[in-house]
């Protein structure tokens, strides 16, 4: 069987890079989201339903699969789960942004500040053709989460580092347009059944989670075999950090055996 990872906006392939090949005896997959690394442009197509759709065209390929998705990509895993649960084995959801599509949601999003500088650095990188190594640095130099004393150096490894870099100096930049807007998650729907089995994996609150404490007890009202495993110190991109990573793949890795021991 196959583990397909879906990377976050602005990301792609290559933030997994670092995976073994298997992990719990289920082969590794990754693939790039339209308008992200080396996938097709898609202008004016870059709504969560349009991802989900990308991971759904994979699933169709590759038959019955494990997901896991980290923020955009979780909440594809999501969609894909409702859309096609034949197909979803189980799912693993890394910070994902279930209840940011809402205009309340979006209003409180503290994030994006960071997608509208995002906006301006890709764009004007990829016409200074930038090279990835120098992208790195100046990337190592910015603020990590909330906490401005967090530098990226400091917290995120250098595979992530080189993966965001590359990841900026191919991505389309209108891809930021729909989550700047508010757009991106709106039609997302947190309150219809889910039959796939699934966990969460949440960043610390303090330092700039997605999947706060208050989704946590809002998604255990109506989805309450959803579990959820919260990262303290981790910030929104728990694969990256080197403090973290190892939890990650932990938590990854027992999900997969359970359910292919049973």
């Amino acid at each position: 069987m196959t583990v397909l990872f879906l990377h976050g906006v602005a990301g792609s392939r290559r933030t997994y890079d670092w995976l073994p090949d298997a992990i719990a005896g289920q082969a590794v997959m990754r693939v790039d989201f339209r308008g992200h690394g080396a996938a097709a442009r898609t202008p004016g197509a870059y709504l969560i339903r349009d991802y989900a759709n990308d991971a759904v065209e994979v699933l169709r390929e590759i038959g019955p699969a494990f997901v896991v998705g980290h923020s955009l990509g979780g909440v594809a895993a999501w969609w894909a789960a409702q859309l096609v649960p034949e197909l979803v084995l189980g799912a693993v959801l890394e910070d994902p942004p279930l209840y940011l599509g809402s205009a309340e949601g979006h209003a409180s999003n503290g994030a994006i500040p960071h997608f509208r500088h995002l906006h301006e650095i890709s764009p004007a990188w990829q016409a200074e053709g930038v090279a990835e190594p120098v992208a790195a640095q100046r990337l190592a130099e910015e603020a990590y989460g909330p906490d401005p004393s967090r530098s990226m150096r400091s917290v995120a490894t250098s595979e992530a580092l080189a993966a965001r870099a590359y990841a900026l100096l191919h991505l389309d930049p209108s891809v930021l347009d729909t989550v700047i807007d508010g757009t991106l998650l709106a039609a997302t729907d947190v309150a219809a059944p889910m039959t796939v089995p699934m966990t969460i994996i949440a960043a610390d609150d303090a330092l700039g989670a997605a999947f706060t404490s208050a989704h946590e007890a809002r998604l255990s009202l109506s989805h309450p075999h959803v579990s959820v495993e919260r990262v303290r110190g981790a910030g929104h991109s728990i694969h990256d950090e080197r403090a973290h990573r190892d939890t990650y793949l932990a938590e990854v890795t027992a999900f997969l055996a359970k359910r292919t021991s049973t």
